[in-house]
């Protein structure tokens, strides 16, 4: 059976009413705007009703998986979460990764070589001061 086009508003409000009006994939509340009836792109079938953005989000990631070298992309995503998961907490920090410490302290740095006035280059000089007095001058 294939909806007809102006069928489509009053199924998708039938489906947000039976999804008590929230995206089964971020479980935030969806509006009449946001909303948009999901579809599997293989065979047609109606699915839910999400947000836009996690629509094109769902979307994108199949799309990705099937770039990658994975035949299932259910197991791809069941390994990826098993993946997310594991404890990682024994390995050293990446090279490139800052921490919330220097990611703060490169943005007062660049602000203090823009600024013109000397009273606001000062306030620069605190804030630096002060990150590193928390941070203990790491």
């Amino acid at each position: 059976m294939r909806l007809t086009v102006k069928d489509k508003k009053e199924f998708r409000e039938k489906l947000l009413l039976d999804q008590n009006g929230l995206c089964p994939l971020c479980g935030t509340a969806l509006t009449e705007l946001e909303a948009t009836l999901d579809h599997d792109h293989e065979t047609g079938k109606i699915r839910r009703v999400l947000h836009r953005s996690c629509n094109q989000a769902e979307g994108r990631i199949l799309s990705w998986i099937k770039r990658s070298r994975a035949t299932d992309a259910l197991e791809f995503l069941q390994a990826l979460v098993k993946y997310w998961q594991e404890d990682y907490s024994n390995m050293p920090d990446h090279p490139a990764h800052k921490n919330l410490y220097e990611i703060e302290l490169s943005k007062y740095k660049r602000k203090l070589r823009v600024m013109k006035s000397e009273r606001g280059k000062q306030r620069y000089r605190d804030k630096i001061k002060k990150l590193k007095d928390i941070y203990g001058n790491t």
